[in-house]
Parts: structure tokens; C-alpha cells; sequence
């Protein structure tokens, strides 16, 4: 009987031991942020090819990071070359952020002109495409006070 169960035990203990290992993930994959080499990876594919699902990553990567100073760049080249809606509207929230350390947008009203200016010129580019978070934004600082001057 005590051979029997000698034998149950050790049959046990190994059947355990080969069971499929899972890999522990690593830090940043369980709070959701990509690797160094991802995010060059994705940085490439916008600055290359204006591409939308890429940037959106950045975007997520760089909003639970708090590193917005380094998506920035990647947002002004989306713009520009690439004339990305998305990009324009988050122009404006990383310049809220950088600037006042965080996204209150009562704060943009506190930045200096050429700083508004500057956010505003990308901001209206978006509104000519019917970018709904320009539109939104836009809307949103119109309610809270913004006078824009209308060009004839």
C-alpha cells in the first residue's frame, strides 16, 4: 500500500511539472505599452506612410506613458504630410499637456498668442476636413469663450 502510494505521488508530481509553461508577461505588456522596438516601428510606419492604425497606437503608448513631448513631432508630421485629422486634435492635447501638465482645456486660454495661434491653425485645417475631434474641440473653446476671426 505504501508502494502504491509512493507511486501515485511521484506520477502526480511529474504529471505537474509537465504541464505547458506560460511566459510571465513582462511589465509593460500588461499595462498595455509596446516595446522600444515597436514604438519605432511605429513611428516609422507614420512618419512613412501616414499610417492611421499606427499613429492611433502611438496615441495609446504615449497617453499611458505621460511622454507626450515625444509624440508631438510624430503628430506634426502626420499633419502636415499627411493631413491626418487625428493628428491635428492631438496636436492640441499634447500642447496641453506639455505646457500645464495636464488636459484642462480651460488652460489652453492661458497660453501665450503665438502658442494659441499656432494650435488654432491646426485645429481649423482639421475643421476644413470635418475631423470630429477638431469639431469637438473647436466647439468646446468657442463655448468657452474663443473669438475666432473670420478672414475675408
Amino acid at each position: 500500500m505504501n508502494k502504491l502510494l509512493s507511486l501515485f505521488v511521484f506520477v502526480f508530481i511529474i504529471s505537474c511539472n509537465n504541464t505547458a509553461k506560460k511566459p510571465i508577461p513582462k511589465k509593460a505588456e500588461i499595462q498595455g505599452l509596446f516595446s522600444f522596438e515597436r514604438v519605432a516601428e511605429l513611428k516609422k510606419r507614420c512618419i512613412e506612410n501616414g499610417d492611421a492604425e499606427a499613429f492611433r497606437n502611438l496615441v495609446i503608448h504615449y497617453c499611458k506613458t505621460s511622454e507626450d513631448y515625444e509624440l508631438l513631432p510624430i503628430a506634426l508630421i502626420m499633419a502636415d504630410r499627411h493631413n491626418s485629422g487625428h493628428a491635428r486634435s492631438t496636436i492640441y492635447f499634447c500642447f496641453l499637456e506639455i505646457q500645464n501638465q495636464g488636459r484642462d482645456e480651460k488652460q489652453f486660454f492661458k497660453l501665450d498668442k503665438i502658442k494659441q495661434d499656432f494650435i488654432l491653425k491646426y485645429l481649423m485645417d482639421g475643421v476644413k476636413i470635418k475631423d470630429p475631434g477638431c469639431l469637438g474641440i473647436s466647439h468646446r473653446l468657442i463655448k468657452n469663450g474663443l473669438k475666432i476671426e473670420k478672414k475675408t
